[in-house]
């Protein structure tokens, strides 16, 4: 799902739009006259042979409080950084894919709380090779006038993305690991957060999936983690970085929320508080720990296994610092007790 909530300007010939894919999130308050289009489903891939058609559908909802006049914008996207937000483009002087696509409805009105369905048919000619990526805009007909000629204004709109491969005997699918690493490489407590770096060095996108496994001496798969669960694809020629949290133990560094909102320190990153759930008091970790990943990406041919190794180490040390004290106390007080009763006793013998 992909909302667009504010203003976006660009100059003639060029406009670019990021984009953010996000989960479902807890429905907002809606007021007059503001449009809340929902799409479903997340990125399409499509795979088809030069010289065919592909259809897609495109689903889209009206979460609106009033009717909505809506039509389809084609636009194109690359990545944008390496956090896998796409960067949407105007269309370009040789993009002839653009001409390949048509919709069943481009513009049509839906109710509040309506669902729409809109195909999206795809004419590949006979030269077509490797990957075209899409963005399908929604947004109202009629857009606000913009205040300068030089200037449009876009309000408002959700977009789906698209990635289409035409298959050809020369597509090239390679993905390299540049990162394996952990944010840090001693933890009092969990959570540790792995960052796995990935980079398309092939011609077509591609969606390598798989597992880190944590062990810990001779006990292995204390815990099995999924990287790129959303089956997200990396774009030729960029990057991704994927990060995937273990936070299974105790206790445990959570954010901080104050009235449903997460609490941010001067820095703007999240501020974190120590909770203990004692149902969870076996998962205490403590110890060196090595993290195993395997990765897995179809090359057109076969799965191609992609490895890694890190180690880190978790140690409670507040905890062990107050378990030694408190077992040094008792040893103490047993020592003075003992040294007490015999200057006690040796007090009783001389008095006979």
């Amino acid at each position: 799902m992909v909302y667009f909530r504010s203003k976006i300007q660009f100059f003639k010939g060029f406009f670019s739009l990021f984009v953010f894919i996000l989960l479902a999130s807890p429905v907002q308050a809606q007021t007059e006259g503001s449009l809340n289009l929902i799409t479903s489903p997340l990125p399409i891939s499509l795979t088809t042979e030069p010289g065919t058609s592909i259809s897609t559908d495109l689903k889209i909802k009206n979460g609106g409080l009033q009717d909505e006049e809506l039509k389809i914008t084609l636009m194109k996207f690359r990545a944008y950084e390496e956090s896998g937000k796409p960067q949407l483009m105007e269309r370009e002087d040789g993009d002839t894919f653009f001409d390949w696509v048509h919709f069943s409805e481009p513009t049509f009105t839906l109710a509040p709380n309506e669902w729409k369905t809109v195909t999206a048919t795809f004419d590949i000619p006979q030269e077509a090779s490797f990957g075209y990526y899409y963005a399908f805009v929604f947004s109202r007909a009629e857009e606000e006038k913009p205040r300068e000629e030089r200037q449009t204004a876009l309000v408002g709109g959700t977009a789906v993305l698209v990635l289409l491969e035409a298959r050809v005997p020369d597509a090239k699918r390679q993905v390299e690991v540049t990162e394996f690493s952990l944010d840090h490489a001693f933890y009092e407590f969990l959570p540790a957060t792995f960052t796995v770096k990935l980079k398309n060095t092939g011609n077509v996108h591609i969606a390598p999936r798989g597992n880190i496994f944590i062990d810990q001496g001779n006990t292995k798969d204390i815990a099995i983690l999924e990287i790129n669960q959303e089956k997200g694809s990396i774009i030729p020629n960029s990057s991704r970085i994927f990060d995937t949290v273990w936070n299974d133990g105790f206790p445990l560094y959570e954010n901080k929320v104050v009235d449903g909102k997460v609490v941010l320190d001067e820095n703007g990153q999240a501020e974190k508080k120590l909770t203990w759930d004692w149902n969870n008091a076996s998962k205490l970790r403590f110890g060196k720990y090595t993290a195993k990943m395997l990765l897995i990406y179809d090359d057109g041919q076969r799965d191609i296994p992609i490895e890694g190794e890190v180690s880190f180490w978790v140690v409670p040390w507040r905890l062990i610092g107050g378990g030694v004290f408190n077992i040094a106390l008792i040893a103490g007080l047993i020592w003075y007790i003992v040294r007490l009763r015999r200057k006690l006793k040796r007090l009783n013998d001389s008095s006979l």
